[in-house]
């Protein structure tokens, strides 16, 4: 199946994910899934 041009893989968000905020202990609010940022 082919990924659309948009959405990511795990992998590839497996690669990324610890980058982006809203993880816990990050200041603020703390998103429930961060994939849908």
């Amino acid at each position: 199946m082919a990924a659309k041009r948009y959405e990511l893989s795990d992998g590839q968000w497996a690669k990324i994910a610890s980058l982006l905020p809203g993880k816990i202990g990050d200041p603020g609010r703390t998103g429930s899934d961060n994939r849908l940022f």
